[in-house]
């Protein structure tokens, strides 16, 4: 592996010592990845460059995987290029940060592969770029009817980042999940405004939506939006209402014991899967839509819930996978 440093005058290689290639591998796969600005402290970031690693040791030791830690965005596209000029035989580009920078070095670069994981918006065709998206709907769509099972007062809410692409799915698989779940039921909703100059970062303004939401009888509150959405489920617990959350772990649950479910994206599994199949020679270029069929998506629940719950949860994810049940976006 070599790990690409920060530094003053921008990244820089640095070798480790594995893995390494010994006399009995016939040739050597290599995968370079370039992850935003935040690096490996950004959730999708470190789960691809987990996925690669997870590929990589299932394959053989002859495999190597490279590293780039941007200290700017305008090292996106520079990194991107210098990967595909080493020959390396895939280039990961971590996040949807490198959307346009990777569209851009891909059409420049037709010989190397490229790999674009969960942009926000689909980017045009390229031959030689493959593109993860999750159906974030469909994880969205079983969170809204966990909420319409789980509501005693017979209100729902969500609390969203800026209204765009991401949020309006996210926001119109949790409505539609509520109201299949419960067709009587009241959903409300919120997108981060637009004029915030804190988008998908401002805790503070969904902690207070989440409890005005609250006063309007809401019991259990849907929290999308990076920590905006975060700062609902804090809300939430403290106005004693039940929270779902997107990505979140029991060891950062921002919502201090209220979190029923997190709506999830399985981006390690599918990053590794489709290293694999490069490396296998299955490569496939284009936009790949995973959901719920290709265990790319779904709810991890944090509370023990009553099996009655459970079986009907398993029966909603069924009608998603079959297309018996729509989310309506």
């Amino acid at each position: 592996m070599l790990l690409v440093q920060a530094g003053a005058r921008g990244p820089r290689p640095r070798p480790a010592p594995f893995p390494t290639t010994g006399p009995a591998c016939a040739g050597t796969f290599r995968v370079g990845f370039v992850a935003d600005v935040a690096g490996l402290r950004s959730s999708v970031d470190a789960a691809g460059w987990r996925g690669v690693g997870d590929a990589l040791h299932d394959i053989s030791s002859c495999e190597r995987a490279d590293l780039a830690l941007p200290t700017r965005p305008s090292d996106y596209a520079r990194l991107l290029r210098a990967y595909a000029d080493r020959h390396v035989d895939l280039v990961v580009a971590g996040s949807f940060l490198l959307t346009d920078p990777v569209v851009d070095v891909a059409r420049a670069k037709p010989a190397t592969h490229f790999l674009l994981v969960d942009p926000i918006v689909t980017p045009p065709n390229v031959p030689n770029l493959a593109v993860l998206t999750f159906r974030s709907d469909q994880a969205a769509f079983l969170a809204g009817a966990l909420a319409g099972m789980m509501s005693q007062t017979g209100v729902v809410a969500g609390v969203y980042g800026p209204e765009g692409d991401a949020d309006r799915s996210n926001r119109i698989g949790f409505e539609h999940g509520a109201r299949y779940a419960r067709p009587s039921i009241r959903v409300l909703g919120a997108y981060q405004p637009a004029h915030d100059g804190e988008p998908y970062g401002n805790p503070v303004w969904g902690a207070a939506q989440a409890r005005a939401f609250s006063r309007e009888q809401a019991d259990v509150i849907f929290g999308a939006g990076g920590t905006t959405g975060q700062g609902a489920l804090l809300g939430a617990a403290q106005a004693g209402r039940l929270c779902i959350g997107v990505e979140i772990d029991d060891a950062a649950d921002p919502g201090a014991g209220c979190l029923l479910a997190s709506a999830v994206k399985y981006v390690e599994r599918s990053v590794a899967a489709t290293v694999g199949d490069a490396e296998s020679g299955r490569w496939r270029s284009g936009v790949r839509a995973l959901g719920l069929a290709d265990d790319a998506v779904g709810l991890s629940l944090h509370m023990n819930l009553l099996p009655r719950i459970q079986e009907r949860l398993a029966e909603v994810s069924e009608r998603l996978v079959s297309g018996t049940v729509t989310t309506g976006t």
